[in-house]
């Protein structure tokens, strides 16, 4: 994995948030990212882990995204695959467990941390909402803004160096 202390890193021309279906997380994370990108060039994508079939993103999270002004546009689920790797794409998994998997099932692959790691935090993962109520949805929109702001901070000033 390549350093993210800031002095050797490279400039990242994508970045993919990772989650397990790509349903509700990780599209979510590349809304928000969207919305808050200062770089015109860079690619923001989501995946899962698991997506045996194309299906539409959650409801709950588009529309708790719309009233924050931000954009869940319509779009199916996609898998991620080996071609989505690269040394010029960041991988942000959701969740440790995610991060955990990618590395079990790709191997040693670049650029690979959890949202929060990559942001600088530490300590409990960004919850997932996955069949909970709309408080729990709320909840998690916000951590996730919150995280996603930082993360989006700390790759603008990797990628203007």
């Amino acid at each position: 994995m390549s350093d993210i202390s800031g002095g050797d890193c490279m400039k990242y021309n994508k970045v993919i948030f990772v989650c397990e279906d790509n349903t509700c997380q990780s599209p979510a994370a590349a809304a928000i990212m969207k919305s808050i990108n200062r770089s015109e060039e860079l690619e923001i994508e989501s995946r899962g882990l698991v997506v045996l079939f194309a299906e539409p993103y959650n409801p709950k999270a588009a529309s708790l995204l719309r009233t924050k002004g931000i954009i869940l546009e319509n779009g199916e689920t996609a898998q991620l695959g080996v071609k989505d790797f690269g040394d010029d794409v960041l991988i942000l998994a959701l969740n440790k467990t995610v991060k955990g998997k990618l590395q079990d099932g790709f191997g040693d692959v670049p650029n690979v941390y959890t949202v929060k790691e990559f942001a600088g935090g530490n300590g409990e993962d960004i919850p997932d909402p996955y069949g909970a109520d709309m408080e729990t949805y709320v909840n998690f929109c916000n951590i996730l803004e919150k995280w996603v702001r930082r993360a989006e901070d700390r790759l603008y000033a990797i990628n203007i160096q």
